[in-house]
């Protein structure tokens, strides 16, 4: 889909925020973008995308003193919510801020600068977890540093969108974001600005608050977005079966395996019953697991020592809960392809609860 920009102002940044249910921490992530502005020029508009809390007031009155644009939204999914709002910007620069990601100071000073190189089309900052984080919010937190940090002496194929600065005239050169997609339109949106020659780098120094959902009921509905969007993904990007620079091959490889692992304690404990041999399908079972169990311990520990942060020992536990996620994503995708049910972002992104009792349902599991 292709529509005209607006005149770009030469200097400035615009600031994008989607906005669906995002009351409890609007407040801050607003103040926060206010507090980076400096000598820059700056333009926030925030897309309101829908929802049933409080969130159009908080939005209202914002805009009232001058701080922001609202946008409509087209209540199409996030991809949808944030073309409407990278159409709408006026600077070349756009920093895209999620409405749960409160930024550090320096943070648009950091990426902005990092974009003064003409070559580099996106830079990202680098999320934090909350100080009184819970361990699925820290495990989550921690997980995604140490995939970051492994990244840090090169270039990259893939940044996320919620803390990120685009070069507009970039995006506009490939379409900008892919609406049919819910979780992985950030992925696509990477791979097509590498593929134009672009250059996409992280910024560690770029430090921003992530208030990642909570409790494990949350934690594993939106790792099973994450599994459901990586096929979506997959199936339009073929090559990218093995990952990414933030999503390595391992990390491909634990759903599939996980997967089975189960199949064959299945079919293993399906013989035993019929007084069948199974030991080898139990032992193959078993072997497997070891492996996934043994990658996530080295992985937890490496993160623990690394960062000081002992939420590292729980990646076992924890991640094997999120490949039985992914196990289910896998099925509910491979039935819906075999129904011939046309993709649709809904299929993986969930948005938040409207209700503090849902929040409060959310962080307690």
């Amino acid at each position: 889909m292709s529509r005209s920009l607006p005149s770009v102002s030469a200097s400035g940044v615009t600031v994008v925020i989607p906005v669906h249910n995002g009351e409890q921490w609007l407040v801050a992530v607003l103040d926060s973008i206010l507090e980076q502005a400096g000598d820059l020029t700056l333009e926030i508009i925030a897309v309101e995308d829908g929802g049933g809390d409080r969130s159009p007031e908080i939005l209202a009155r914002y805009a009232a003193a001058g701080h922001l644009t609202i946008v409509e939204g087209p209540r199409r999914g996030a991809a949808a919510a944030l073309n409407a709002g990278f159409r709408r910007a006026t600077h070349p620069i756009v920093c895209q801020v999620d409405q749960d990601v409160i930024l550090r100071p320096g943070w648009m000073r950091i990426l902005t600068s990092a974009l003064a190189n003409p070559e580099i089309a996106a830079a990202q900052g680098w999320y934090e977890a909350p100080a009184d984080a819970s361990l699925w919010v820290r495990v989550m937190g921690l997980d995604l540093r140490w995939r970051y940090h492994r990244t840090l002496t090169r270039d990259v194929n893939h940044v996320c969108t919620g803390n990120t600065a685009y070069r507009v005239s970039a995006l506009a050169a490939i379409g900008f974001f892919d609406e049919s997609l819910g979780y992985g339109y950030d992925n696509d949106v990477s791979y097509r600005l590498r593929a134009r020659g672009h250059r996409l780098v992280i910024c560690p120094a770029a430090r921003s608050i992530h208030q990642w959902r909570d409790g494990w009921r949350a934690y594993l509905r939106q790792q099973y977005g994450f599994g459901y969007g990586r096929l979506d993904l997959v199936a339009k990007h073929r090559r990218r079966l093995a990952g990414d620079d933030v999503s390595p091959l391992w990390m491909m490889l634990h759903a599939p395996l996980f997967a089975a692992a189960l199949l064959l304690l299945a079919i293993g404990a399906g013989l035993a019953i019929g007084g069948f041999e199974s030991a080898i399908l139990f032992s193959m079972a078993v072997l497997i697991l070891a492996a996934l169990v043994i990658e996530r311990f080295a992985a937890g520990a490496r993160a623990a020592m690394t960062f000081a942060d002992p939420a590292g020992w729980w990646f076992v536990p924890v991640h094997l809960m999120r490949d039985l996620a992914w196990v289910a994503a896998v099925v509910m995708w491979s039935i819906r392809r075999l129904r011939g049910v046309a993709a649709h972002p809904s299929h993986s992104m969930h948005p938040r609860p409207a209700t503090p009792e849902s929040r409060r349902l959310e962080r307690l599991g």
